[in-house]
């Protein structure tokens, strides 16, 4: 069971079952240590934090694992000092180790501090960093702080061996190379950071991985990354958890990341789409050329058209995903668009090909060499111009508060395809306006599950997409419809003062785009209800 282990400062919580259980207050710092067997370093790391952090206000949260003696002493540790907080994670909770440990810490003390700070129990992360880190984030005002090896006056000869250094710097330079948002650091994997809580309010972790930094940082692009260096420490005692399965878990973590994060290696997802489209240019060409007896400049044509098709529709669908139409129109101007682009791309690519072959050599294996210079060109200038000008974010629309509340509700509604949205009111729940596409029709009223996720949303401040259904087994001449609503809270300083709800029953459920647009719609309703 997951559990706060004792620990109000003054001593004070509920007996269950001869174990204590309490939940911190809040502070400005709370420190997460993720635990697995460091019997042999958790009180040493206490009496450093304890003399480092002298004067400031902090909590020590240890998420553990262990199968050794650690929770006991960590539960003596709270006895002498209430700052100390155990949760202890048994059987199935300890799914994912390492990564759903840190998770889970964050996730429990969100609300309970200001600062939150993550960092390895083995003392390979030392405590007298942390003060710096805090002071940092408050003068420049960071949402994240890193504690680097890599930047200047850092150092990782705490890494044991050659082989685990070379690991340390290939990872790290693979996560740059991948993500643009990892060079906002010079060590996007480490494990010592600190991090402002309301600034990553909101993510939704996917626990794949042990590097919650580099979560962050592709989660959360417009965050503000400051350093400090700091000089990675031997192991106090125990024994390294590194391992060939973390190894692997971490090439998980990049694929999970590069898949469900739209904006993440947005390059090179459009390389992968243009690769494809290499493949169906060929496809076609051979096809029309060899099967059906085209001439071949005709057959190039057809080829190159379909490619550049195939290329659009993908990077619609999976490089630019999160850019929305705002009409149908609008994403057939985009398709038409994006050939005068690859024709430019086309011209970039000879540009670049055509002089290195007149003038260098035309000799195996320079040509190639120079093909592949012009394909990189093509592919760099295509990426730019269809950033820029295809896939071009449309002018958000922007919620006019000087708009009746019925039309407000019912362009929401149009937006999302919804059968029903409104705007809900927070002190009493009632209906302000709401619009399910009938002219006239009556109030509709919220049901026990409405009420309940808006009553969530008020709650925690947060947004949120819910998916139910079906409610029958489907037939195989029918397609699933699925129930799905979201709500999102419209606030006023920090205040909840209403509620975007938005239901369908339809084959295709809301998604997080929806949610991402309907919050952004929102950020400015606050004055409907003043």
């Amino acid at each position: 069971m997951l559990a706060y282990l004792p620990v109000e400062p003054q001593g004070q919580a509920t007996s269950m079952g001869g174990v204590r259980y309490g939940k911190p207050e809040k502070a400005s710092l709370t420190l997460v240590v993720p635990t697995r067997n460091e019997s042999g370093n958790v009180e040493r790391l206490v009496r450093e934090i304890r003399e480092a952090l002298s004067g400031i206000d902090y909590r020590v949260v240890f998420v553990d694992d262990s199968t050794d003696e650690t929770p006991g002493i960590i539960r003596s540790l709270s006895e002498e000092d209430g700052r100390v907080v155990l949760m202890h994670r048994e059987g199935a909770e300890r799914s994912g180790g390492l990564s759903t440990a840190v998770t889970a810490g964050l996730d429990a003390v969100a609300a309970s501090s200001e600062y939150t700070c993550v960092m390895d129990a083995d003392l390979q992360h030392p405590p007298r960093k942390v003060r710096e880190m805090l002071e940092e984030a408050r003068e420049s005002d960071a949402d994240v702080v890193v504690a680097s090896r890599y930047t200047e006056g850092g150092d990782y000869e705490g890494l044991s061996g050659p082989v685990r250094k070379a690991v340390s710097v290939g990872s790290k330079y693979l996560a740059q190379v991948v993500f643009k948002e990892a060079r906002k650091t010079t060590d996007p994997m480490t494990g010592f950071f600190l991090v402002r809580n309301a600034a990553i309010s909101g993510i939704q972790f996917r626990p794949t991985g042990f590097k919650i930094l580099l979560e962050i940082l592709v989660c959360a692009p417009e965050l503000k990354v400051v350093e400090v260096p700091f000089s990675f420490r031997t192991r106090n005692a125990g024994v390294s958890k590194a391992s060939m399965k973390q190894g692997l878990e971490y090439l998980s973590h990049i694929t999970s990341l590069f898949w469900y994060v739209p904006s993440a290696g947005r390059f090179w997802k459009f390389a992968l789409v243009g690769a494809s489209g290499v493949l169906v240019n060929t496809f076609v060409l051979l096809l029309l050329a060899e099967y059906f007896d085209a001439h071949k400049v005709i057959a190039w044509m057809f080829a190159v058209g379909l490619s550049i098709l195939s290329n659009f529709l993908l990077n619609n669908a999976f490089t630019w995903s999160d850019v929305r139409h705002s009409s149908r129109i609008h994403f057939l101007l985009r398709g038409a668009l994006a050939y005068p682009v690859a024709i430019v791309g086309i011209g970039a690519n000879f540009a670049v090909y055509y002089p290195l072959l007149k003038y260098v050599s035309d000799a195996f294996p320079y040509y190639v060499l120079f093909n592949f210079l012009g394909i990189v060109a093509a592919t760099s200038v295509n990426f730019i111009l269809s950033s820029r000008l295809v896939f071009k974010p449309s002018a958000p629309r922007n919620l006019d508060p000087e708009v009746p509340p019925k039309e407000i509700a019912e362009e929401v509604r149009k937006e999302l395809k919804a059968d029903w949205a409104g705007l809900v009111r927070s002190d009493d729940l009632s209906v302000l306006a709401g619009s399910g596409g009938v002219p006239g029709a009556p109030p509709r009223p919220l049901s026990v599950a409405d009420r309940g996720a808006i009553e969530m949303v008020l709650r925690t401040g947060q947004p949120t997409l819910a998916v139910t259904g079906p409610r029958r087994l489907p037939q195989a001449r029918t397609n699933t419809r699925w129930g799905s609503s979201l709500a999102v809270p419209i606030l006023d300083g920090d205040e909840a003062v209403g509620v975007f709800y938005a239901t369908r029953l339809s084959t295709e459920e809301f998604t997080d785009l929806d949610l991402h647009w309907l919050t952004a719609y929102a950020s400015t309703g606050a004055r409907i209800f003043s």
